[in-house]
């Protein structure tokens, strides 16, 4: 079903551009980071307390205490089965335990990075350390000079290695050269960087105030024990969840493409598409500048050449220094791109609560720039990027789907009818017939189509999406006051249909498949669930 197209000002995409906002996309505390984190600090501090008398008495409260409770604790996580699995699990307790103290402390693993050696020479220490070969048969241990930079995952895996090397399992297994105990070792080194962490009385009182009140609260309420560390816990992840967090945007753009029955490294591409470099002039000096888009499409399909070039840029908050230096690139870069690829279309993919505010100068010339084609945001995905596709005659599976939704009995020949009437080659519907087939998500009896279940729920979906699209139109304030009103994207703002008139059309151009009442209002119900449209 093809989509109408749109001839939008600048102001009115702007307002649609704020109707269809996505502040941001993931809370901190959403993120298997986060409560990968917590969970990990809050098994720490239940398995110190068993031996620490649950951080109830303030006398035990010293570094060698600490180190005695790492110790005895540490049994806990190895088997005796096999030295590398031990070695592997006591390794990320260690760690949980270092970030357990960097978060009573406020102290971070990249501040003291630099720091253990100087501590060792102080306490005159040797800053050699037991390391293992890589002999999997028999391992060896011989004393190896600490690196100058120390970070906390190295000294965990020393020191689990430590551990592991010195049970009595692993004897037969085990050397030392020259002989020496793994187990002194340990607690030597355990002590010397606990202490750097912990490195005056009030640290370790800090430590111990938040083990003994978490493990009070644990005994009225595990949900309140976790949400006594669950704020402090998400200022020590926030930097490496936002770091990782920018790729989110392009991970739904995928995910979108992917449900769309597109393959991904044919279809399109999984990471970044460098087009170049160029010789570029920056400061006075030449240099080479590699251009790159996060996504070109088609990518690698059979038969086509790339024509639509997307830059994802989501702000959910001031990011100005990136942002500016984004536009202030985009035409030297777009130039570079139409010199090999001389029918390019530029689609910005542009959202997330900065633009709304701190960056709106930014937002509006990029949508001003004279060769930016279109944009598309998260929710109007299904709409703008689809309807893109369609207007360069790129033909993907769930159109074909809709072809054969609009027929009666899934008939070849009516399919290929409603597919050309749409604007497609008759080679480009050829090329996906034979994908479709070939995937099975469609069969052929008869010269009649079938489509395959899941598939047919999906397309469904996007069946009723698209004749809302296709029948909406411009709707007052006051009617979109009224709730109801179905409204969708892609068409600026307040474009809309009523919700009653939507229902009848979708019975009446289905076909293919008959659409119950009950399917209908669990269709339209996943489409507000995605927020792909709005009830208003």
């Amino acid at each position: 079903m093809k989509l109408p197209s749109e001839n939008l000002s600048v102001p009115d995409k702007l307002e649609e551009f704020d109707q269809w906002l996505t502040p941001k996309l993931e809370r901190i505390k959403d993120t298997d980071k986060f409560n990968t984190e917590i969970s990990s600090l809050c098994n720490c501090i239940r398995n110190l307390s068993n031996y620490l008398d649950n951080f109830e008495k303030m006398e035990f409260c010293t570094i060698e205490n600490l180190v005695y409770a790492i110790v005895m604790s540490s049994s806990s996580f190895t088997s005796g089965v096999s030295f590398f699995e031990d070695e592997s699990a006591l390794t990320n307790y260690y760690d949980s335990i270092f970030n357990l103290l960097f978060l009573a402390t406020g102290a971070t693993d990249n501040n003291l990075k630099n720091h253990f050696l100087i501590k060792l020479k102080e306490d005159e220490v040797s800053s050699s350390i037991p390391k293992r070969g890589s002999g999997k048969k028999l391992i060896k241990f011989t004393l190896k000079p600490l690196p100058n930079t120390t970070k906390a995952d190295y000294v965990a895996r020393q020191l689990a290695a430590c551990f592991v090397g010195g049970m009595q399992q692993y004897d037969t297994l085990v050397t030392t050269e020259p002989t020496f105990s793994l187990r002194q070792y340990l607690k030597l080194y355990l002590v010397e960087y606990v202490s750097l962490i912990l490195e005056d009385e009030e640290d370790i009182l800090q430590l111990w105030a938040m083990c003994s009140s978490f493990i009070k609260l644990s005994s009225q309420s595990e949900d309140m024990a976790r949400y006594l560390i669950s704020s402090c816990t998400i200022f020590k992840v926030r930097g490496s969840v936002s770091a990782s967090g920018g790729h989110i945007p392009e991970n739904i753009l995928r995910e979108k493409l992917t449900e769309m029955g597109l393959k991904p490294d044919v279809d399109f591409n999984t990471s970044d598409v460098v087009i170049g470099e160029e010789m570029v002039t920056e400061g006075g000096k030449r240099k080479k500048k590699t251009r790159a888009y996060d996504f070109v499409l088609p990518y690698k399909t059979e038969g086509w050449q790339p024509k639509l070039f997307i830059q994802s840029q989501f702000y959910a908050g001031d990011s100005g220094s990136v942002s500016h230096k984004v536009v202030d690139q985009t035409s030297s870069s777009r130039q570079f791109t139409k010199e090999k690829h001389p029918d390019a279309k530029f689609i910005e993919y542009l959202d997330g609560a900065g633009y709304y505010a701190s960056l709106r100068g930014d937002l509006e010339h990029m949508l001003t720039m004279s060769d930016t084609h279109t944009f598309i945001q998260v929710k109007s995905i299904l709409i703008r990027l689809r309807r893109e596709f369609q207007q360069i005659q790129y033909l993907t599976p769930v159109e074909f789907e809709h072809a054969i939704f609009e027929t009666a009995l899934g008939v070849r020949d009516d399919v290929f009818a409603n597919l050309i009437r749409d604007g497609y080659d008759l080679d480009e519907i050829k090329r996906v017939e034979t994908e479709v087939l070939a995937d099975s998500q469609i069969t052929i009896s008869n010269s009649q189509y079938h489509i395959e279940e899941n598939r047919i729920n999906y397309s469904r979906k996007l069946f009723l999406l698209d004749i809302a699209a296709t029948n909406a139109e411009k709707i007052t304030n006051e009617q979109r006051r009224s709730g109801r009103y179905i409204l969708v994207p892609g068409f600026g703002s307040n474009f809309g249909i009523l919700g009653s008139e939507l229902a009848g059309l979708v019975c009446k151009k289905a076909n293919y498949t008959e659409i119950t009442p009950a399917q209908y209002e669990e269709d339209l119900e996943w489409l507000l669930d995605e927020k792909v449209i709005a009830r208003c």
